[in-house]
């Protein structure tokens, strides 16, 4: 899976399975860097959750997952702002 994240602040944008990666286009007006990590071998869930959250925010308006020193992290706490 590649993560394309905003490389000032960590933010992941998109999360891309590889076998979806020959159908997708940035579409943000900013520069993204990539990270990659294994979808098979020992990530399955932690990709399936990235995918979940990928366009989903706390009620800072911070997302779920980040990239700091190419490491992936996960906001402690986290939990979805949800809107009626």
């Amino acid at each position: 899976m590649k993560l394309y994240y905003e490389p000032i602040t960590g933010d992941v944008y998109y999360a891309v399975y590889l076998k979806d990666e020959f159908a997708f286009m940035h579409t943000t007006n900013i520069p993204l860097s990539i990270f990659e990590i294994d979808e098979i071998e020992g990530n399955p869930d932690l990709c399936r959750d990235l995918k979940r959250t990928e366009w989903k925010f706390n009620d800072a308006g911070q997302r779920k997952y980040y990239i700091v020193a190419g490491k992936l992290f996960a906001r402690d706490g986290w939990t979805e702002a949800v809107s009626w």
